[in-house]
């Protein structure tokens, strides 16, 4: 399999079917989406118990891709995908009272800290690429959610942590 074509090394790739400037809102921000992604996927391989999670959550991340970039339609993101993290979300709730932490001494409440902060970075790429081209409102809604979960779920590492120290 041939992977390099050399035809991005004049500063442009494909995208909708044509040439794309490598510095293009579209491009910076499918950089953003490959971050996210791959910070899921080494979550994934550290610990067992957010790999499930982890796998959808990328595949999710790959068809929004694959929408905003017009190689496949925004009908097929729908609100589910949204209403599937509240749900987890739910799952996973915190105290009202719980208040935003640095976990400084937790390697996988901090690796989930900057997840949350690569998924910031993707919801504002993309709100960006919305004033050029318009992007779904079911995506704008899912990054939005997809960074509270992250921080949900280093909330709740922390949380179990205090627990298990306790006993």
């Amino acid at each position: 399999m041939k992977v390099s074509t050399k035809l991005g090394d004049t500063g442009t790739t494909s995208a909708y079917g044509c040439r794309v400037d490598k510095s293009s809102t579209l491009i910076n921000t499918l950089g953003e989406l490959d971050s996210c992604i791959a910070e899921c996927i080494l979550i994934s391989s550290k610990w067992d118990s957010l790999s499930s999670t982890c796998q959808h959550i990328v595949e999710d991340l790959n068809c929004i891709c694959a929408i905003i970039t017009g190689y496949n339609s925004s009908h097929l993101f729908t609100e589910e995908r949204t209403k599937w993290l509240e749900i987890e979300m739910d799952q996973e709730s915190i105290d009202d009272d719980f208040h935003f932490v640095y976990p400084f001494h937790n390697e996988k409440a901090a690796t989930l800290n900057h997840l949350r902060t690569t998924v910031r970075s993707v919801e504002r790429s993309l709100f960006t690429l919305n004033k050029e081209q318009p992007v779904a409102l079911e995506i704008l809604s899912y990054i939005n959610r997809l960074s509270d979960f992250w921080f949900i779920i280093g909330c709740k590492e922390l949380i179990n942590e205090c627990i298990n120290e306790g006993e």
